[in-house]
């Protein structure tokens, strides 16, 4: 239930910044813009949040998911659009989704993700 829930704020987040972003700013269509922020929060939350975030830090699991989401809207776009999307314009929305993506670790490393116990016996 804990995933259904992070992965809804994600969604949430990720689709409304795309939405001002691409459609808003940049006049990309609405309803591919939505169907591209589904693919972005699937590969971003296994590869990101799930994965690097779970063996690694907030740092470097932002790094990885704005990366990540710069080359998904790069080179994913043009499918859902029909049309380029400039590499400029996936950083711009990939920068804008990276700031959302650190405050969203903190609160995936703190709800989500299992806390490793200390293996040795209090006395």
């Amino acid at each position: 239930m804990k995933h259904i829930a992070a992965l809804s704020i994600k969604l949430a987040a990720v689709t409304f910044i795309l939405l001002i972003v691409l459609s808003g700013f940049y006049n990309y269509p609405f309803l591919p813009t939505i169907g591209l922020s589904v693919v972005i929060v699937a590969l971003s939350y296994v590869l990101g949040d799930i994965g690097i975030l779970r063996f690694s830090n907030n740092i470097v699991a932002t790094a990885a998911d704005l990366g990540l989401t710069a080359i998904v809207i790069w080179l994913i776009g043009p499918l859902f659009y029909g049309i380029g999307v400039s590499f400029a314009v996936a950083i711009f929305a990939a920068i804008m989704i990276g700031v959302i993506e650190y405050i969203y670790h903190i609160y995936i490393a703190n709800h989500v993700l299992e806390k490793n116990a200390d293996p040795s016996p209090q006395s």
